[in-house]
């Protein structure tokens, strides 16, 4: 969870930077020109929750296609509606959306380091 929080802290800080930073500059990015290394290692950080609810699993008696099927489709459906409305407040909030998304991506880095840490308390 650890390994969560930084990725997805240092993410988020370096998309508020870009996106503050662009507001300054003319010239701006080609949209999806670094977007590769940031879904891969924000798919990574997300992921190790995963992993972590992974070995859990193991632990109790359940078909793991099954709990391997309701999770994948869960978060196929998180990912397709998040991405859906990324695009539509991306078009109406312009040159701040790349703040806003680096804002979200704190608060889920900052949510799974909060709920591990009461968990484990």
């Amino acid at each position: 969870y650890w390994i969560a929080f930084t990725l997805l802290l240092v993410l988020g800080l370096h998309m508020i930077y870009n996106g503050l930073k662009h507001d300054h500059e003319e010239e701006q990015e080609k949209p999806g020109s670094h977007s590769f290394w940031i879904l891969a290692v924000t798919a990574f950080a997300t992921s190790i929750d995963a992993l972590a609810v992974g070995v859990g699993l193991a632990f109790v008696d359940v078909n793991i296609m099954v709990a391997a099927l309701a999770i994948g489709l869960a978060t196929t459906v998180m990912v397709t509606i998040g991405v859906m409305l990324g695009r539509v407040l991306g078009t109406m909030v312009g040159k701040r959306a790349e703040i806003v998304g680096g804002i979200v991506l704190i608060v889920v880095g900052t949510t799974i380091l909060y709920e591990h840490l009461t968990a484990a308390a």
